[in-house]
């Protein structure tokens, strides 16, 4: 009965009409109490006076009066936030005295003051000064008959202005009564305002109120500020030190908290357009609280202001926008507040200038803090009844949700319950009941039992939250369906919806086994290897020991077999590798014609005796086909890893040893194992590497260039002959091959990146060191048949040769196997581009590989370097010699000189001097030492740290000259 009594009140329009009617009447009664009409103002007569600063004073207090005499009056002192002391002299007949016992200083920055009145004989008498309504010092001169005047020094803290006036004992006593009427209603109002938005903000746990209750707080200091009587607060009075921080923090406060009213109010400002400027604002909110706590109040004053400024600006313009956006009630309420502070701050300013106190009387500070304050309290309600009207409305829309999810329960495709937090099912639709329970209403499936569901409810921790289980259940004849299972809870209640997705999963499944199984063979491909690696160190690094098998000329079984054939013997090769190694470890196909078996931890002894099993097997035993019986020959290698950290290591590391036997195997041809114990496989790992990083064309630590010298036979004190070569300096300064360097550019594509990086080195030191490289004749520098299908590379060369074109004639380009070139064409144009300006041609490796007699025509090399393979065999192989007789003869045929490489003995050296070779290159001479060795060197012979053997290589050259 009365809950409907109430219920209909509420709803009756009469509410709001009463509502206002309330306010109506509360801003008329603070309107009669704040206004300051004329009928209600005691008389005051103001007085003129003269001023100077302090240091204008000179001389004791009678030479200060006299100079205060002679200066102009003036009815008002303005500091302008000095805060040097002030003298001021203000004449008072006697006649005046008798008329107004008080004389009233009004200044609500007076910090320190002084006074003596000036009588008729010429003496000072210095009085007592009052604090009266905190702006107002006041003396009293009732009893002062022989008045001249009064001389006073007052100190100034901020903005500081001063007036003076005379009032007669009952004017003043009445202008007492009604500031303090004005302070206690003022106070009242804006606390009981404060108390109610506290106890607000507490009920609704709303940060919006606390902002409005801080910012009700700083407006009522900042009227005290205005009306002069915030010099005391909650009945304490403050020193003047406290009161400056009391209203920077008032300030600071005020500021503070219009801006954060502002972004609850108000969602545009959140935009990215003001997003930066409100934190900037915040950010200064900061900053001024700092300063209120730890600065002068003057410097406080001259940020505050600028600040200010910007701040009103913003808050302003937030507020038009969202009004012409939105037409938002909230944002007419705020804007109306606005209005009113401001039209309080121009009454205050038109008063000053104009000396008009008429809009004073209705809109002074107490008066338009109370309505400002008044309409931010609507627009802060407006905010809220909206807020609260969006949350009613989601949640009718909640509840029509519920109510068609409920038409819905009934009649989904899918099993759905709903079950208590024991787990004991509530509800549940048909397909539920047919699919998951049985006659007597109990479930079927293990994981649908009460205690499982109770567990599930608890294992969700907060309302809200989901979760989704696959869960397998093998079933009467033993295979295995697919249950999907997806979870959510409320405070009370778990719902559940029970799919059965066995075809789907069968299918993944299948897709991924065939992701990760070779299709042919059935074994582990790549990405299924590197899974199972991936997940042995995915706590810790671990060892790996892989034995790998390359099915020796796989690509010519193929063709003499054909390919159905050859995928025959590729599962019979597998079948016989799982039937020995299956126990021992994982089995992958890497390659066409490579398998690996990564091997068991701790299984190292009894997996290799099977491995070798495996391998005699395949000796002894040719695979069966069709009649046909075919025997295999394999390259076993053998890895052991020691600790790694990451899959791209291990496979890399894997893959490289693979490539190193197959090397290994085609320099020697009987080899059919290799083995790679730990600190080999480290050496090829850090290889792997340095091969990863020239992928972002990052060089080895240590890479240098080394000039290996090259030998003229005709002249070896003459000038001086070399090749530059790739080198890596080792920690202890020993120059080391870099062989694998140079085969990982040319496997991975980089040897136009080394090729440059030589040439460009090259030329740096022959410019900085040109002087003492008088005697080099030419240097040669090796480009590889890469780089020469390389457009860019050509065009980098040139522009680098004729930047450095004073060194072009020491230069030769040593080119290796030009029947690997692409654009033999382009190559032509290059070769004779760079002659021109200086450059010789060499043809490096002639009579091995692609070089042949038709390259040397073609592309009119200067200088052809005879192989040293065939060079090596010279003393021993007729065919070697008949090799080199032809190939010297023909390179003097076409005006070339001829380089012998690889000499390595005297024998050597001899024959090949006979035969008519004009240069010798080879460890006989001397390996490749560095580039500064060279510097002032005179002959190349000093280069040998064997000057025994370099007598004995002049004396051969010697004889064969004689």
């Amino acid at each position: 009965m009365h809950t409907a009594v109430a219920d209909s009140f509420q709803k009756t329009p009469l509410t709001p009409l009463l509502s206002l009617i309330l306010l109506g009447l509360f801003l008329l009664v603070a309107f009669v109490n704040l206004s300051v009409l004329d009928k209600n103002t005691p008389h005051e007569l103001p007085l003129g006076f003269a001023s100077i600063p302090q240091e204008q004073a000179h001389g004791n207090l009678f030479n200060v009066l006299h100079r205060l005499k002679s200066e102009p009056q003036r009815q008002v002192l303005r500091t302008h936030l000095e805060e040097t002391p002030y003298w001021i002299y203000a004449s008072l007949p006697s006649s005046t005295a008798q008329q107004y016992e008080h004389i009233l200083f009004r200044s609500r920055h007076l910090v320190q003051s002084s006074c003596w009145l000036s009588l008729q004989e010429g003496t000072l008498q210095e009085i007592n000064l009052e604090v009266n309504q905190g702006r107002v010092v006041s003396a009293n001169l009732q009893g002062q008959g022989n008045l001249r005047g009064i001389i006073c020094q007052f100190q100034f803290v901020g903005p500081a202005s001063l007036e003076l006036g005379l009032q007669s004992a009952p004017d003043f006593n009445e202008s007492i009564f009604i500031a303090e009427r004005r302070q206690s209603f003022l106070e009242g109002v804006l606390y009981l305002m404060i108390g109610m938005v506290a106890v607000a903000a507490f009920m609704t746990r709303s940060t919006l109120f606390i902002c409005y209750g801080f910012w009700l707080f700083a407006s009522l200091r900042l009227v005290a500020l205005s009306e002069g009587w915030d010099h005391s607060i909650f009945g304490f009075e403050l020193e003047s030190e406290p009161l400056m921080r009391a209203r920077m923090l008032a300030l600071a406060m005020y500021f503070t908290s219009t801006v954060l009213i502002v972004w609850h109010l108000f969602d545009n400002i959140r935009r990215e357009s003001w997003l930066g400027v409100l934190r900037a604002l915040q950010c200064a909110s900061v900053i001024l609280t700092v300063l209120a706590l730890f600065s002068p109040y003057r410097t406080f004053l001259e940020l505050f202001w600028p600040m200010s400024l910007v701040a009103a600006f913003v808050v302003a313009w937030v507020v038009i926008q969202n009004f012409l956006e939105k037409r938002d009630r909230v944002a007419i309420y705020y804007l109306a507040a606005i209005l009113i502070s401001l039209t309080g701050a121009v009454a205050e300013v038109l008063s000053a200038w104009f000396d008009q106190r008429f809009l004073l009387q209705y809109f002074n500070s107490a008066s338009v803090t109370v309505l400002a304050s008044v309409m931010t309290g609507v627009a802060l309600a407006e905010f809220l009844r909206k807020a609260q009207w969006q949350q009613q409305l989601a949640a009718r829309e909640v509840r029509q949700a519920h109510e068609r999810l409920e038409r819905v329960f009934d009649i989904a495709p899918s099993a759905m319950f709903t079950c208590t937090r024991r787990g004991e099912l509530l509800n549940f639709n048909k397909q539920f009941t047919d699919l998951f329970l049985n006659q007597n209403g109990k479930p079927t499936l293990d994981f649908l039992q009460p205690q499982r569901l109770a567990a599930l409810f608890n294992l969700l921790e907060v309302p809200g939250k989901s979760s989704r289980r696959e869960l397998p259940v093998v079933v009467g004849d033993g295979q295995t369906r697919w249950y999907e299972l997806v979870l959510s809870r409320d405070h009370q209640e778990l719902v559940g919806v029970v799919a059965d997705f066995t075809v789907r999963k069968d299918r993944e499944l299948a897709l991924q086994y065939q992701a990760t199984h070779d299709e042919l063979t059935g074994a582990l491909n790549r990405r299924g290897l590197q899974n199972i690696i991936h997940n042995k160190l995915n706590k810790r690094a671990a060892c790996f020991t892989f034995f790998c098998v390359d099915i020796q000329q796989f690509s010519r079984l193929i063709s003499a077999y054909g390919v159905a054939v050859s995928d025959q013997l590729l599962q019979a090769f597998h079948t016989e590798l799982y039937r020995h190694m299956n126990a021992h470890g994982e089995i992958a196909r890497l390659h066409v014609d490579q398998f690996a078996v990564m091997i068991h931890q701790n299984d190292t002894a009894r997996a290799e005796e099977a491995f070798n099993a495996f391998l005699h097997r395949l000796d002894t035993v040719p695979f069966q086909f069709e009649g046909r019986s075919i025997q295999t020959a394999v390259l076993a290698t053998l890895v052991f890893q020691g600790l790694v950290d990451n899959v791209l290591d291990v496979m890399e590391t894997v893959e490289t040893s693979m490539r190193e036997s197959k090397s290994r195997a085609k320099r020697n041809g009987s080899i059919e194992r290799v083995v790679f114990e730990q600190n080999q496989t480290r050496s090829l790992l850090d290889q792997s590497r340095t091969i990863r990083r020239l992928d972002d064309q990052k060089l080895p630590a240590g890479l240098t260039l080394a000039w290996q010298p090259i030998l003229a036979l005709s002249q070896h004190d003459g000038p001086l002959y070399a090749e530059a070569l790739l080198r890596i300096k080792g920690d202890n300064g020993k120059l080391n091959s870099a062989g694998f360097l140079i085969e990982a550019c040319e496997r991975g594509g980089h040897t136009a990146f080394l090729d440059n990086w030589v040439l460009s080195q090259t030329l740096d030191f022959l410019d900085e060191h040109s002087d003492e490289l008088r005697k080099l004749g030419v240097i040669s520098i090796n480009v590889s048949p890469g780089s020469l299908n390389d457009e860019i590379f050509l065009q980098d060369t040139l522009a680098l040769i004729r930047a450095h074109q004073r060194h072009a004639s020491k230069l030769c380009l040593e080119i290796t196997e030009v029947g690997s070139v692409i654009n033999l064409q382009a190559v032509q144009n290059f070769i004779e581009q760079v002659r021109g300006l200086g450059v010789r041609i060499a043809l490096d490796d002639f009579g091995a590989g692609y070089s042949n007699f038709r390259y040397a025509m073609d592309l009119h090399a200067d200088v052809i370097k005879i192989d040293g393979s065939i060079v090596k065999n010279i003393c021993h192989s007729t065919e070697s010699h008949a090799v080199i007789t032809a190939i010297v003869g023909l390179a003097h045929d076409l005006g070339c000189k001829c380089v012998a490489e690889w000499v390595e003995d005297l024998h050597t050296l001899r024959e090949v001097r006979e035969l008519g070779v004009d240069y010798v290159q080879g460890y006989l001479v001397s390996p490749a030492v560095e580039c500064e060795d060279f510097l002032n060197l005179s002959s190349t012979l000093e280069l040998m740290p064997d000057q025994g053997r370099a007598k004995m290589i002049q004396a051969a050259l010697e004889v064969v000259s004689c």
